[in-house]
């Protein structure tokens, strides 16, 4: 600490400091032994079981599925090791198949299963098979190895090819899912439903893997690991192994604002390589991480800095992370991709350029420096955003309280209706699989046959058989699948949509983006950042998936106007908390950018109109309707000012109808500011992006005739992110309105109900009536 804050730069950016004491490892023993083979190589490597990797082994042995929910560097992987070990030791035809999130990790690993199956003479020829496996190197893999590592993109596009895979499945005995905790939302759902696929296939074939799950720590495992494996799984989460006292800061970033929080992390992790501490830092873009770096480097010439991100190819990366392991490098500075379990060595330091938006990543990353017992700072710089300010004046939010929910939305239909397609592709599907497919698959089979999609498998004549006598007749029948393309091809594990556009400089590729955000983001007009330069779009072309820029340095900014419109459905569920009728359910959300604002600095040049198409998104939302007069409810604090003047009306769909009515503007702006609050609260419960969320507030909502706000899952057939909250409501509302009410500015501001993906450019907004607003959701009667 003392190097940073006797820096000449230091302008009291610490605001809090956290030191957290060394705790002493305790060990233990399996209650039977470990097979000798095993047991004389963890002896003649110095290693001793924690009693959570002893737990998790006795757990395996009783034959449950396991999750082992510990911190960071807690050795989660020796634990599952030792599991395939004895599994594959025991039966000489055995084989487990290792799931990692990347390609990355899951080439780190592999090394150490290489080095364990020749210590221990497996002879399990352990193998990465994923898209950078030689085609010449397949073949053999599928003939020999008995120990496959890949990923969950790979099993999908493999599981088609099962005939090929057909010794390895057939004497499956363990799947490994490493770091579970980042399959959540729409691609957890897409994960969970292709492993009910591999179990499903291993099932013809006569195996009956088990699943052993390794997660960081998450508020829900056991629920989480079911929801991913479709059974019960026995968690292991009481952590034995010891670690290093450690030092956590909070660093404002706001309190030096001539200085972005990118240009003074840059200071911080300069300040700690000079005093001979080896550093890594989190950043939130590939942008940031160069930009970073590069800072860096020029306040701290004769040090050896490297940025780390995803897009540099696989010898570029492991180059950088043993160099990191060797102490060649003094700092990386890197994305979350460095958050996972990759094997960096031992660092002295954590930097963290942001709040990474929920408490567990904030704890996967700061565990990464101090490994192996030693002693170890982080520094968390918070920048301008309403989460990172909230940190630093509450910081029990991050130090007291619990971390949040994995969620994964298995009542996706959309999911739900891919992945059954990619099974029926695989092995004829029939309606009673609904144990491991859920309740709604005889409607999906439904859907998919009369789309022409699946046939029974029997008859395919009676594909074209029409009635419903005939329809409730296919439920008896098992569909296969009968189109002309390659469903895994066509299903995206991660729920984005189709049609990336390329936005292009000249013939170099600049950016690749998801159509809407092309139009958001890469409209005509539109100032696009990419690593610290500045461009000017001057064409976009979503037909052909083009867009045009070219450089510019006038300083100019641009921000895009979205207006939406939603329509909701009939509510799944539905309650009175405080003030407001509360529901849930389907809901379809138009939206479309209508404009946007030019700036130069902080002046504004011009709104320039864009007629551009309208978006439809079907998904879920969580919806607020008051039961009593907006108006009374914001009067008893008539005494402070309402909102802010409006220079022009908020955007809206042409032919849609209006957004607000006459004489709205209060109620209005504090709507906004309490749907804003909402997204902003929403990671302190659940584990999301704030992409992954979107809201809308009105005084003329199209169900009821007056005022609402509402939060939307921002994916196509929801991600469950809004069906925890209103699980979670009465908490949630009551944590927005302490982000609001611990602000001190005067009406809102970035730090507080500012949201730089607000779509009328934070037109209106009241954080005092958004306050009111919220203590009203949880409490009839509100204190001002």
């Amino acid at each position: 600490m003392h190097a940073l804050q006797s820096a000449s730069w230091y302008r009291g950016q610490v605001r809090h400091v956290e030191c957290q004491p060394a705790s002493a490892a305790r060990f233990a023993a399996p209650a039977d032994p470990l097979p000798p083979v095993l047991a004389r190589h963890l002896a003649a490597r110095g290693l001793e079981l924690f009693t959570h990797q002893a737990a998790a082994v006795d757990a395996w042995r009783a034959g449950a599925d396991v999750l082992l929910a510990t911190r960071t560097s807690s050795g989660k992987s020796l634990a599952f090791n030792c599991c395939v070990a004895e599994e594959l030791l025991a039966d000489p035809s055995a084989t487990a198949l290792y799931l990692y999130p990347t390609k990355a990790l899951a080439r780190d690993q592999l090394e150490h299963l290489v080095d364990l199956d020749r210590a221990i003479g497996l002879g399990a020829r352990p193998a990465a098979y994923d898209g950078d496996t030689p085609s010449a190197a397949r073949a053999r893999i599928r003939r020999e190895s008995r120990i496959i590592v890949s990923n969950p993109y790979g099993l999908h596009e493999y599981l088609p090819q099962a005939g090929t895979l057909r010794r390895f499945l057939a004497h499956l005995a363990v799947v490994v899912v490493d770091e579970s905790h980042w399959y959540r939302g729409v691609f957890g759902a897409n994960v969970a439903l292709v492993l009910r696929r591999l179990t499903r296939l291993c099932g013809r074939l006569g195996a009956s893997p088990r699943f052993m799950l390794a997660s960081g720590t998450i508020a829900n495992p056991a629920d989480h690991g079911t929801a991913l494996v479709g059974r019960p799984v026995t968690v292991v989460d009481a952590d034995g192994a010891g670690h290093g006292e450690r030092v956590v800061a909070l660093f404002d970033a706001a309190a030096d604002p001539r200085r972005s929080m990118g240009a003074q992390a840059a200071a911080v992790v300069a300040a700690l390589v000079r005093a001979g501490q080896t550093t890594i830092c989190f950043t939130g873009s590939r942008v940031l991480a160069e930009l970073v770096a590069r800072w860096t480097s020029a306040l701290a010439p004769g040090t050896r800095i490297s940025p780390y991100r995803a897009g540099y190819r696989p010898a570029e990366r492991r180059a950088i992370e043993a160099d990191l392991r060797s102490g060649a490098l003094d700092a990386v500075i890197c994305t979350n991709a460095l958050e996972l379990g990759i094997d960096i060595g031992g660092l002295d330091a954590a930097v963290l350029a942001g709040y990474p938006g929920t408490v567990a990543s904030t704890w996967q990353q700061v565990g990464r420096a101090g490994r192996a017992g030693r002693p170890a700072l982080a520094v968390i710089v918070a920048g301008d955003d309403p989460l990172d300010a909230y940190i630093v004046r509450r910081p029990a939010t991050l130090f007291e309280a619990p971390v949040e929910r994995a969620v994964v939305a298995l009542g996706n239909l959309d999911v739900l209706a891919g992945q059954v397609l990619c099974a029926s592709a695989e092995m004829p599907v029939h309606a009673g699989e609904t144990d491991r497919f859920g309740p709604d698959l005889p409607a999906v089979l439904q859907g998919l046959h009369a789309e022409g999609l699946v046939a029974p498998v029997a008859s395919p004549a009676a594909a074209g058989a029409g009635g419903a006598r005939d329809s409730e007749a296919l439920l008896g029948m098992a569909m296969g699948f009968v189109g002309t393309f390659r469903p895994a091809s066509a299903v995206r594990l991660d729920g984005q949509p189709d049609g990336a556009v390329v936005l292009r400089v000249g013939s170099d590729v600049l950016e690749v983006l998801d159509p809407w955000r092309a139009m958001r983001q890469a409209h005509p007009g539109a100032v696009f950042l990419h690593r610290g330069e500045t461009f000017r779009v001057t064409g976009l072309d979503l037909g052909a998936g083009e867009a045009t820029a070219e450089v510019t340095t006038d300083g100019d900014h641009t921000r895009s106007l979205v207006a939406r419109e939603h329509r909701a459905g009939p509510p799944d569920r539905r309650g009175v908390v405080g003030a407001w009728d509360v529901t849930v359910g389907p809901a379809v959300v138009r939206s479309q950018v209508v404009g946007y604002r030019q700036y130069h600095g902080d002046e504004l040049l011009g709104t320039v109109p864009l007629e551009m198409p309208v978006a439809t998104l079907h998904t879920r939302a969580l919806r607020l309707v008051p039961r009593v007069d907006l108006h009374v409810l914001l009067g008893e604090r008539a005494d402070r000012p309402v909102g802010q003047s409006r220079a022009e009306p908020l955007p809206s769909i042409p032919g849609a109808g209006p957004v607000v009515g006459p004489n709205s503007v209060e109620p209005l702006a504090a709507l906004h500011g309490a749907e804003h609050a909402l997204i902003h609260a929403l990671p302190l419960l659940a584990m999301c992006d704030r992409q992954d969320v979107g809201g809308m507030s009105t005084i003329v909502d199209p169900e009821s005739g007056g005022p609402s706000f509402l939060v939307y899952d921002a994916y196509e057939g929801g991600s469950g992110i809004v069906d925890a909250a209103y699980d979670q409501i009465a908490e949630l509302s009551r944590l927005a309105a302490d982000m609001l009410a611990s602000c001190d500015c005067e009406t809102g501001c970035p730090r507080c109900v500012y949201d730089r993906d607000c779509g009328s450019g934070n037109s209106d907004l009241d954080r005092h009536g958004a306050v009111v607003v919220l203590r009203s959701v949880v409490s009839r009667f509100p204190a001002a």
